[in-house]
């Protein structure tokens, strides 16, 4: 939708036409390169619809807040931008996730809503297995009655609209016009005919035959007498140039009155009549008026009245008549009345035809509706199915590939559009001995002349290793199309992360991490850290196989994603230029503690140098799309994107030290619910690439702000206390019931030892971010007893191992992973130890309002 477009809909919506909104959503962070463009010099992979993705998505709701706010309110903003995108997309307000997983893309924003594709043509046949289709074809349905609305009732009921309004406004003020035309000229040549009389007498004075007065007398006389009509009561009046009354038939008594000031009173406009008579004469000699009038020679009664009246210059008299136009008015209605009659009749009889048509379209639309929906289920079910399945799938058509799932990419390491390149095959199954078969196979199968096969193969995989596998092709046949699904799965054979060896559990499972490692440093693309971040799953299954602790596991998976942001920003800075100036790139939250599990997501931010010798939009613009390409990366290694939207690809996470700094005084010396959130989020960072001092920095600039505003802490442990506790009043777990089950939520419970570390942390400027080390710290501080440290680390490891393998079991029975345990699972003495251990967590409640609560002002809690 175009600009001005987007302008007009808000305006009509809400009043406000908020361009600066509308401008700033479809603004260009990368203008220098946007104009290249323009001028067809356009930089590589250079996408001028990036913004979307950073501003055309409920994310960017927050930064037009910050944006805008002071010059709209909150409504307005949120209804201006909901506005512009849901007419971008068709109703729909996008995550940014939507801009990523294959199910929506930036072309549903340019898509033409009147675009018609044959049924399953190739590329549409790629996109429904890609899960794209569907939503149009589901929106041209859901249109008024489809099809046959738009080419059958909808023009007939134009039609008859058309023809109604032609005939209501345009024949009938013709009718009338005529009527109206035809009374004039009547009223006209009568009053010309009482003219010819005054003319004779006046002749008659002229030759002497008459005196003045004889002439005068006998020219009222005679005009009193002249009569017209169906009843012989219309009739003639004459003023003079006063105005003043010469004759009237029916109101004798104002013969000799001056009429100056006498008014059209039944229509209340205060029109004066005969002023009115007089000033037409003086300037046209003739001419007409309407006005309402004593009704014949009815005193109590008026109706409006058409009048001519014409100037007898000789005698300085004006001669007119009038007549009653009511009956046009009646002859209107008639014919209005009798029209009906004939489009109703006319109506009816189509409406009849029209709800027969409907009633056996909505019938054949409905058995559509009804296939279409189960095709969609069965399409959506079998998508299901092959992204959980621990096989690689690909689709072909006619020879061509249209689709393959994510675990296939994780297999080889290909990324999607490599996958669908017509060579891929050869590079996949390269020309070795045990290929032979299979490749003989996959040429009679591009030619649509072999049935189904297996084979035991070797596949390549993108770093160039072979992978021994197991290769199924299956025949079939869609949309009048020869096609074939082709599974891989690998061969899994009795060895310790692919190394055969004697024995199944390693002594050190060190040296393999290192390895790994290794192999995510050297890695040249993307498909490369994917490929060799799925060996992480095994070494994690080795190390619980082999009982190792909670602080082991975190370690290695934390290590591992912290080399795996390190090569993705290396390879973003590759792809897009070195940064033009001086930056670091935080892990925040879990990531930043080591306290991820196999299933976390992201938390990042970008830190970058203050400086005046670039400008600050072009630097900004740099940054974001470094952060954009680093998450997305991250995403496809298996990081997803952080649904709360902190990430460095946000332009509230990505910014300027004396932002971040600016940022932090906000927080601190005007503390707020929200901004003791944001703080929860950034106090645990850690510096995983780039300039370690811009990190220390905000760490330096907490200290600084603390000494200055030493109520903080206790304002904050005040808002920390706020944080519901695992156990109730009677020392019983708080559970919630998902799905039917008795549910407690891992992550919530050890929440309360997060905020514990991070309340003491602040309170002695520790600044590692990982719980455990905190604690060590705090209590080598003596702000803890031994006893208290040993029992809240204990109490720590519990919980996140629980929480670990609760993730892990769910995951392993293709349940949704999430961190409810299910109490009912557990046995009884399971129960009671858990219980036990979160039943101690209040301790930590209790000693944060001791040391901290007794000291906040009233006013400000």
């Amino acid at each position: 939708m175009k600009l001005e477009d987007h302008i007009k809909h808000t305006e009509e919506l809400f009043g406000i036409p908020g361009k600066d909104i509308h401008q700033w959503l479809d603004g260009f962070f990368d203008t220098t390169s946007f104009e290249r463009l323009l001028a067809g010099q356009g930089p590589a992979n250079y996408d001028p619809y990036s913004h979307r993705k950073f501003r055309h998505c409920i994310e960017g709701l927050e930064e037009a807040y910050e944006k805008f706010e002071g010059k709209y309110s909150r409504e307005e903003i949120k209804n201006v931008f909901e506005t512009h995108v849901k007419d971008d997309y068709r109703g729909y307000l996008p995550k940014r996730d939507d801009f990523e997983n294959g199910t929506f893309t930036e072309k549903y924003h340019d898509a033409a809503e009147s675009e018609d594709k044959k049924i399953l043509s190739f590329e549409e046949l790629s996109d429904y297995f890609q899960g794209k289709s569907y939503r149009y074809q589901k929106e041209k349905s859901e249109k008024f009655f489809d099809s046959f609305g738009s080419r059958i009732v909808l023009p007939t009921i134009l039609a008859i609209v058309l023809f109604i309004s032609y005939i209501f406004f345009y024949v009938v003020p013709l009718f009338e016009d005529n009527m109206l035309n035809q009374k004039k000229l009547m009223v006209k040549e009568l009053t010309a005919t009482a003219a010819s009389v005054i003319t004779h007498y006046q002749e008659l004075e002229e030759k002497g035959i008459l005196t003045s007065q004889e002439a005068k007398q006998r020219t009222i006389d005679e005009i009193k007498t002249m009569r017209y009509g169906s009843q012989d009561k219309n009739y003639f009046f004459i003023i003079d140039m006063t105005p003043k009354m010469i004759l009237h038939p029916y109101r004798p008594e104002l013969t000799g009155q001056d009429l100056s000031n006498y008014t059209d009173e039944e229509n209340k406009s205060g029109k004066k009549l005969f002023v009115e008579f007089v000033r037409i004469v003086k300037s046209n000699g003739d001419g007409y008026l309407r006005y309402h009038w004593q009704w014949k020679d009815n005193p109590d009664k008026t109706a409006e009245k058409l009048s001519y009246v014409k100037g007898i210059p000789q005698r300085d008299w004006i001669v007119g008549t009038g007549i009653y136009i009511h009956d046009i008015a009646e002859e209107k209605e008639a014919l209005q009345l009798h029209i009906f009659q004939i489009v109703g009749i006319t109506v009816d009889g189509l409406f009849m035809l029209l709800a027969y048509f409907l009633l056996q379209s909505k019938r054949i639309e409905n058995d559509r509706k009804r296939a279409e929906a189960g095709l969609k289920e069965v399409k959506d079910r079998y998508r299901a199915l092959v992204e959980s399945s621990n096989e690689g799938y690909l689709l072909t058509m006619d020879g061509r590939i249209v689709y393959s799932n994510f675990k296939l990419q994780q297999i080889l390491g290909f990324t999607n559009t490599e996958l669908h390149q017509t060579d891929i095959w050869d590079i996949i199954f390269p020309d070795v001995e045990n290929n032979r078969r299979l490749r003989k196979h996959l040429s009679s199968v591009f030619k649509n002349d072999t049935d189904s096969g297996e084979f035991e193969a070797v596949a390549a995989d993108s770093v160039g290793n072979y992978i021994d596998v197991i290769v199924t092709t299956s025949r079939i046949f869609l949309s009048e199309k020869h096609g074939h699904v082709i599974s891989l799965r690998p061969i899994v054979r009795k060895s310790y992360i692919g190394v055969e060896s004697t024995t199944s559990v390693p002594t050190d499972y060190k040296p393999i991490h290192a390895s790994l490692i290794k192999e995510i440093k050297e890695s040249n693309r993307i498909g490369h850290v994917v490929q060799n971040m799925n060996k992480l799953p095994g070494i994690i299954r080795e190390m619980v196989e082999t009982g190792a602790r909670p602080k082991a596991l975190c370690m290695v998976i934390g290590t591992t994603y912290d080399e795996v942001i390190v090569r993705c920003i290396e390879l973003s800075i590759d792809e897009i230029g070195p940064p033009p100036v001086a930056f670091a790139f935080l892990s925040l939250g879990s990531n930043a503690r080591h306290e991820m599990t196999m299933f976390s997501d992201q938390d990042n931010a970008i830190i970058f140098e203050d400086t005046t010798q670039t400008a600050s939009d072009i630097i900004r613009a740099y940054f974001l799309k470094l952060g954009d390409k680093v998450c997305t990366k991250l995403n496809a290694s298996g990081y997803h994107f952080c649904p709360a939207g902190i990430m460095a690809l946000h332009p509230k996470w990505c910014l300027s030290q004396k932002e971040w700094h600016k940022k932090l005084t906000n927080i601190i010396t005007d503390p707020t619910p929200d901004g003791f959130l944001e703080f929860n989020v950034f106090f645990d960072l850690k510096c995983t690439y780039g300039n370690i001092d811009l990190a220390n920095s905000i760490h330096s600039q907490i200290q600084v702000l603390m000494k200055q505003n030493p109520l903080f802490i206790s304002y904050y442990a005040k808002n920390t206390l706020i944080q519901k506790m695992p156990v109730n009043v009677f020392g019983q777990l708080k559970t919630e019931r998902q799905d039917g089950e008795k549910t407690l939520n891992l992550k919530e419970a050890l929440r309360p030892i997060e905020i514990f570390s991070r309340i003491y942390a602040l309170k002695h400027a520790i600044v590692t971010p990982n719980t455990i080390n905190r604690l060590n710290d705090i209590r080598d501080k003596a702000e803890i007893s031994e006893a208290f440290h040993k029992e809240t680390v204990y109490i720590f490891n519990h919980i996140w191992r629980l929480r670990f393998f609760n993730q892990i079991f769910k995951h392993t029975d293709l349940h949704k992973v999430d961190d409810e345990l299910n109490i009912e699972e557990l046995n009884n003495i399971e129960a009671e130890h858990l219980k036990e251990v979160v039943s101690r967590i209040s301790k930590l409640k209790r000693k944060i309002s001791r040391d901290f609560i007794e000291s906040v002002p009233t006013e400000k809690i």
